[in-house]
């Protein structure tokens, strides 16, 4: 009897060593050869799955902006106040691990040459921005800019996640400055 093969899984498998690479080495390093021999299978199998490296790297980024997706959806909990979770949303994009920043720097870098990756991007921008804007209404009221306020605080939030990631900071201190920007929103929508 053949052997079964769940063909999106494999698929996956084969992003996810791409997006190894691309985390080890940068994205110059994706190449269909590089990612057969980090997924331990033959180029030509990556070829079938994959006929164009734009292909595997458009799943790849889509895997990595679902991998942040969760991470933040998982940090809040839907019976939470507006206030506490427009903390927690920001918190989880502080909190990203190593291979989720650099992996999101390197796949930024290209969407000026890679028109359905800067789609992607775009998107996955223009959602977050949408959600933290609706957050910083519900958590300060309707007279705020939300959306000028949501940019500024996922700006804030990646920049410290950047810091961590260099150990410029600690994690402590970037909760303290995150904490610090969300208490100057507040206290300015309250006045």
């Amino acid at each position: 009897m053949p052997k079964r093969v769940d063909h999106d899984a494999r698929r996956g498998e084969i992003a996810r060593a791409a997006l190894r690479l691309c985390v080890r080495e940068g994205l110059a390093s994706v190449t269909i050869g590089r990612v057969a021999a980090e997924a331990s299978i033959s180029k030509g199998l990556v070829q079938h799955y994959f006929p164009t490296k734009e292909a595997l790297l458009q799943l790849a980024a889509t895997m990595q902006r679902r991998d942040i997706e969760s991470a933040v959806a998982a940090a809040v909990h839907l019976d939470e106040p507006p206030r506490t979770a427009l903390r927690q949303v920001l918190l989880a994009l502080v909190n990203l691990g190593t291979e989720q920043i650099l992996a999101g720097h390197a796949f930024l870098a290209s969407t000026a040459a890679n028109p359905q990756l800067h789609r992607l991007y775009r998107e996955g921008s223009s959602a977050a921005t949408a959600a933290v804007a609706r957050l910083v209404t519900e958590a300060c009221g309707s007279a705020v800019a939300a959306e000028a306020e949501a940019r500024i605080l996922l700006g804030v939030a990646g920049a410290l996640a950047d810091a961590r990631m260099l150990g410029e900071i600690s994690h402590s201190a970037a909760v303290e400055i995150l904490d610090l920007q969300l208490s100057r929103l507040i206290a300015d929508s309250a006045s």
